[in-house]
């Protein structure tokens, strides 16, 4: 039984919302915990009427159940609610899918009737649960209502299951599997078992197996049921496809072994965050990509926009419903692209939202500092400006990508060159490089694309190098378009001499920032 839950149910918290997606667990559970009450314990469902908790469960196996026809309107169910007696006892009332009632406001006007009646009669004893999967809470019945979310089996209930199953199964479960199924619920780890026990069957060596790696897959295919949060492909990305940044390849080649199980033996642990911040255009997003590649690890994109919506608590209950959601497919990399806007309005929250952000963030900030779980936040960002500070100050590393040097230039025009099909070799890497002084990745690619329109328009036979340089040379440059944004990154990494690195943030690259070079004064 969830604690918090628990807690409210020896207060005699008169209107609880318990927000979980497996309402036949919780019901199972309260049953257990109000064994001394089932008879004062009652289920309202929308086909069966109000019946007693007992009868429910036990109708689930009988594969039968009595309906009480007189209560199975939502209506007539309030108003038996209302005038029941408890008789010097205390009475429960589970209400399922009370995101369909609650916003009727005939539903409200009777939920408050009741509520007035028991806060004038303090002998009577009644108390309501409400069970969904979603958080709907109309204002007028804010201040009557406490709200617990459910966090989901733990591993303790997890390995339960897995036993029961396996001993049905007659099979041996493997060791720590439980944390394989961590974010799971009972029927998705039903599920998930049949598919492995069904894949591995022909197997000569270990047949009707629990495997791990079957197990991952089917929880990766679970984000394709939400749109809260994306899975991002990453088997087609590698760093041979990253341009410069060194470092931060380095870096993530590392600690890659932290995600081993020989690395976490010896004491490693997965890096709970990395923020990558700096110029646009030069390799954030592909990096955390590649990077997801070399640890081979999912990655999962969180976009905040997706979580936000315009219902009270909605938004809290979203951002909790992602948390679990990752959790599920951990091990993983958790990608939140251009931080700087998706997690804007902290600070004018209470005026702009009346809060809704900064608890949004709040609970995001907590989740990555209290979460057991092997996730990993990565971050990329333009500007620091709107980025809330405990996000940052959770980061493990904090890099700084660059304007690329004129080695990673011939580096970058190679990748993207043979990208299209050209023969590098045929170029004069160095001249062109020098050509694209001052460009980001994304420049030099945009202007591949154009000097190949360029050569197609004069019937060249492939991309022509004179064509390429005059892109080249032309090309506007971002480093002078968003100079006062890009000076601003600059101030807020610093430079370190004695350590020829940043103050804030580590250089992604093997060579002392470019843009600290030209930008004299900005902490240099």
């Amino acid at each position: 039984m969830n604690p918090d839950l628990l807690f409210h149910l020896r207060s005699l918290t008169r209107c609880i919302y318990f927000v979980t997606e497996e309402e036949d667990r919780v019901l199972k559970e309260l049953a257990v915990t109000l064994k001394k009450q089932e008879d004062q314990t009652f289920v309202y469902n929308a086909i069966y009427g109000l019946i007693p908790i007992q009868q429910l469960i036990k109708g689930w196996a009988n594969r039968s159940q009595a309906e009480d026809r007189d209560t199975v309107n939502i209506h007539d169910a309030l108003a038996r609610i209302t005038v029941d007696d408890p008789r010097g006892g205390q009475n429960f009332y589970i209400i399922t899918d009370p995101e369909r009632w609650l916003p009727d406001p005939q539903v409200q006007r009777r939920l408050l009737n009741y509520l007035h009646s028991l806060h004038a009669d303090d002998r009577t004893i009644k108390i309501m649960i409400f069970i969904g999967p979603k958080l709907v809470v109309p204002q007028k019945l804010q201040r009557y209502f406490e709200v617990v979310h459910d966090p989901g089996l733990t591993e303790t209930e997890i390995a339960d299951i897995i036993q029961t199953v396996s001993a049905k199964l007659q099979i041996v479960p493997p060791k720590g599997v439980a944390k394989v199924f961590k974010g799971l619920t009972s029927h998705e780890i039903d599920a998930s078992v049949g598919q492995s026990i069904i894949k591995t069957k022909k197997d000569a060596r270990n047949p009707k197996r629990i495997d791990p790696k079957i197990i991952r897959d089917y929880k990766r295919r679970q984000l394709r049921k939400t749109d809260l949060i994306s899975y991002v492909d990453v088997d087609k990305f590698s760093f041979d496809q990253v341009g410069g940044n060194q470092r931060f390849k380095d870096w993530a080649h590392k600690t890659s072994a932290a995600w081993t199980n020989e690395g976490q033996k010896f004491g490693l642990f997965p890096p709970k965050g990395v923020l990558c911040v700096g110029v646009w255009g030069c390799g954030k997003s592909l990096s955390v990509k590649a990077m997801g590649h070399a640890w081979r690890q999912p990655v999962v994109q969180l976009e905040m926009g997706r979580l936000r919506s315009s219902g009270v608590g909605e938004s809290e209950a979203n951002v909790y419903r992602a948390i679990n959601l990752i959790e599920s497919v951990s091990p993983c990399v958790v990608w939140i692209d251009e931080a700087e806007k998706s997690l804007a309005g902290n600070a004018s929250s209470a005026h702009s939202d009346a809060g809704t952000t900064s608890r949004t963030i709040g609970i995001l900030s907590n989740w990555l500092q209290e979460t057991t779980s092997q996730v990993c936040v990565a971050m990329t960002a333009n500007s620091l400006k709107n980025l809330p500070v405990e996000f940052v100050n959770r980061m493990d590393e904090r890099f700084f990508f660059d304007l690329p040097s004129e080695p990673e230039r011939v580096e970058i025009l190679k990748i993207h060159l043979e990208k299209r099909d050209q023969d590098s070799e045929r170029f004069q890497l160095a001249e062109l490089a020098e050509f694209g002084a001052n460009m980001v990745g994304r420049e030099i690619e945009q202007s591949i694309s154009a000097a190949l329109v360029d050569s197609f328009e004069a019937d060249c036979d492939a991309l022509d190098p004179d064509l390429l340089a005059a892109q080249l040379k032309g090309k506007p440059r971002i480093f002078k378009t968003m100079v006062d944004e890009l000076k601003e990154v600059i101030d807020w990494v610093g430079f370190d001499p004695d350590a020829n690195d940043g103050i804030r943030a580590r250089f992604a690259s093997d060579k002392r920032s470019e843009t600290f070079k030209t930008f004299k004064g900005s902490g240099t």
